[in-house]
């Protein structure tokens, strides 16, 4: 194995490790990596970063539009977050 590819990995395994270990906001309790909790729906509405889709999930409880969010990251390496609520 090369140094490039080396670093690559190394990268790779330090990001999978930094994402798994950060701080998601969400009002329910996450299962699983990979799984939205039970009863829970995809809100098609909202495309965004985890801090504009805490602020929705928030704004949607104050207004009354849902009972609870989960905020939730398909893919590993990228920003954007799915908004999953309970009706």
């Amino acid at each position: 194995m090369n140094r490039s590819i080396r670093r690559l990995l190394q990268g790779a395994v330090f990001a999978t490790a930094l994402a798994a270990s950060a701080p998601q906001a969400f009002a329910a309790t996450a299962p699983g990596i990979g799984t939205p909790p039970a009863g829970y729906v995809h809100e098609p509405s909202f495309h965004g970063t985890a801090t504009a889709c805490r602020a929705a999930g928030a704004e949607g409880i104050a207004d009354g539009k849902w009972t609870a969010y989960f905020c939730y990251q398909e893919l590993p390496f990228t920003p954007f977050q799915k908004l999953y609520v309970k009706k």
